[in-house]
């Protein structure tokens, strides 16, 4: 039987009664294929993905400010200056933006590596899983025989956490323990593989053994998660506050385990536990000391900064360069703020380090100091904005204009760093569902019923809220449906609850449309017509039938394949595989990728670099001539005939003030 493709076949007459996503045009959205442009935006969103804030402000930062606002600065007042290139301002430009971005992460990078050498591995991961995993670790620190215990235990008593969070059970099942052996096995066996490889050998082996145990793990929190629709299937937590993903927290558990099971097989049995308590204080005490200070560290540097692009500028302001005389421009800075150099000494008495640990894994504050790698909460970025760049740029400015042109151009940049290129994405991404019917973004529960002031609220939030759908937990959602705890239906489910539209969803394949539009056919339906309810319902009573066996298969996970003829760049790199997904994850993925380097590599970059520096040289143009002409006006003879000349000049090419011309005459 052959029928065509949904999207093509979709009415335009929607029954409004029922809770249906279907959308309103015959045709919808068609995303085909661009080659190249699909593979650049794949790879940046793949970097910005593994990367985290790191590289995607990086990335902001390098292509929206380092390289464009120098150029800009070359050409600034250009016309005022005969055409001659201002280069203390581009000089100016340049070493405040290549010393700003990099520096917020480079520091923290570069002292969380330090650490890790001096102190252990467990410095580099968030005191939180330390303490998670020093609680699992000291429950049973000996095995059966009254020996140590090894790292495969200890994984394996982490991963029954881990599985038993997932499954919802009140202590781990006989289940539960043989499915964390098993994963525990897995681990070692597969990290066992990397000893005399090379360290590009070594992370394609431990990548490979990671994916293969995310895959396993999604899989059993697919078959047993109560709310399928709002729950992140990849998310593994061994304590309440310690939801991650499950590849990080994997990576997390490692890190402990090189330093403190390793340590602990070194004690005697005796003191094991008091080894292990110790440690753990110690571990997350110097954690959270590093966190405050890579804070400092940064917020230090950042205050520095002004001075070095100002001395770096010169003396005067070259943003004023062709506006007005050197002697106005010397008579036009305005005074500096006082800074009170007073400061309260206070003393902070503390307790025993049991109290101390304890506070700092249950404060939302240390939390929100902590570190993630090189990568920072969103608090902690708004305040390194706030009091790291915006305050010591505004204190140090050299003059009234300077100082506008600071709080224009910063404030903004910061907001589209922190705000607007996530709201842009997902703004995207609300398109991207409307038209195709996928699910690329998730919304929080209630979203439907909300305002629409809320709503919009929701997709401008840029931690909660609406969120766009990252590589694993889009292959957890369109992979290896039929392992949902009801089967297909719970796909149906996940798609419905988040808005998406099952006859696109399922129409999007021509083999998986012939299948669903046969059983619709057998119920009096078909795809064309039926909405997300009727689908469903027909799938979800069918599921145990070989037609849906086979549209289950469809939906297959990731494939690797060897690659015959590596190209150049494939050889040169070392790529001997590739990865395969599904129809429904590439094209998933594809859209979002697009819309990640769209918004990353152009939009934010054409805005920032370019479009700042030309609205902040326009409005400091206009300000000047507006105050030069109201001295004019009101007779001041404050003015040079040097600087009289030159706002003549500019006031004659303005059409605002063009009846003002007979005045200036």
């Amino acid at each position: 039987m052959q029928v065509n493709k949904v999207n093509t076949t979709i009415p335009k007459n929607i029954n409004k009664t029922n809770n249906t996503n279907i959308n309103n045009n015959n045709k919808g959205v068609s995303f085909k294929g661009l080659g190249p442009i699909d593979s650049i935006s794949l790879g940046v969103a793949n970097l910005i993905e593994n990367g985290g804030l790191a590289v995607s402000f990086t990335l902001q930062d390098m292509l929206g400010t380092n390289l464009p606002r120098p150029i800009m600065g070359l050409r600034r007042n250009a016309r005022e200056n005969h055409g001659e290139k201002n280069f203390n301002f581009a000089l100016k430009e340049m070493v405040r933006e290549f010393l700003t971005g990099p520096s917020m992460f480079i520091i923290p990078g570069l002292s969380l590596f330090a650490s890790k050498k001096v102190f252990g591995q467990t410095m580099g991961i968030p005191a939180k899983f330390t303490k998670a995993f020093g609680d699992i670790h000291a429950a049973k620190p000996l095995n059966g025989a009254g020996r140590a215990l090894s790292k495969e235990e200890f994984y394996k008593n982490t991963f029954a956490e881990m599985i038993r969070n997932a499954k919802s059970e009140a202590k781990p099942s006989e289940e539960t323990m043989q499915q964390a052996k098993t994963f525990a096995h897995k681990l070692i066996s597969g990290f066992s593989k990397t000893a005399g490889t090379t360290r590009r050998e070594q992370k394609r082996i431990g990548k490979e053994v990671l994916d293969k145990l995310n895959e396993e793990f999604v899989h059993i929190t697919k078959s047993h998660a109560k709310d399928v629709v709002h729950t992140d299937l990849t998310l593994a937590s061994v304590s309440p506050t310690t939801a991650a993903p499950f590849k990080k927290t994997v990576t997390h558990m490692m890190a402990y385990a090189n330093d403190i099971v390793t340590g602990a097989s070194k004690n005697g049995v005796a003191n094991i536990k008091e080894y292990i308590k110790k440690s753990v204080n110690n571990k997350v005490i110097g954690r959270t000391a590093l966190n405050v200070a890579m804070y400092s560290a940064v917020l230090t540097f950042l205050h520095i900064i002004p001075k070095l692009y100002n001395k770096a500028e010169g003396k005067d302001n070259s943003g004023l360069k062709g506006l007005m005389t050197e002697e106005t421009l010397h008579d036009e800075t305005l005074n500096k703020p006082q800074t009170d150099n007073k400061q309260e000494k206070s003393k902070v008495s503390f307790g025993s380090a049991e109290k101390i640990v304890n506070a700092i894994t249950h404060s939302k504050l240390a939390q929100t100091f902590e570190y993630d790698g090189p990568n920072v909460s969103f608090p902690l970025l708004v305040g390194i904005m706030a009091g790291g760049i915006l305050l010591p740029r505004t204190l140090q400015a050299k003059d009234k204009y300077d100082r506008e042109e600071i709080l224009r151009r910063d404030l903004v940049t910061c907001a589209v760093m922190c705000y607007g290129e996530k709201a842009l994405r997902k703004g995207f991404s609300k398109y991207s569902e409307n038209k195709s019917g996928f699910v690329v973004a998730t919304k929080p529960q209630g979203f439907k019923d909300k305002s629409t002031l809320a709503k919009l609220y929701n997709y401008v939030r840029p931690i909660k809220g609406v969120q766009i759908l990252p590589t694993d937990r889009v292959r957890s959602v369109y992979t290896d449906i039929g392992s949902y705890k009801n089967g297909i239906g719970g796909f149906c489910e996940f798609i419905s609850g988040q808005g998406g539209n099952l006859a696109k969803v399922f129409g999007f394949q021509e083999r998986s449309a012939q299948i669903v539009d046969g059983l619709l056919k057998e119920n009096g339906h078909t795809l064309a017509t039926a909405d997300n309810k009727t689908i469903t319902s027909v799938l979800t009573k069918a599921k145990d039938s070989d037609a849906v066996r086979e549209l289950v298969g469809l939906f297959h996970k990731q494939k690797t394949e060897t690659i015959k003829n590596p190209n150049l760049l494939q050889k040169l790199f070392n790529i001997t595989t590739k990865k395969i997904d599904n129809p429904w994850v590439k094209n998933t993925r594809t859209m979002n990728a697009r819309f990640t380097a769209f918004s990353v590599l152009l939009l934010v970059p054409l805005f920032l670099g370019f479009g700042l520096p030309f609205i902040n040289e326009r409005l400091t143009k206009k300000r000047i001539n507006e105050e030069n002409l109201s001295k004019a006006i009101n007779g001041s003879n404050n003015i040079s005939g040097s600087d009289n000349n030159i706002f003549k000049k500019n006031y004659k090419e303005n059409a605002v003030f063009a009846d003002m011309n007979k005045f200036l005459k």
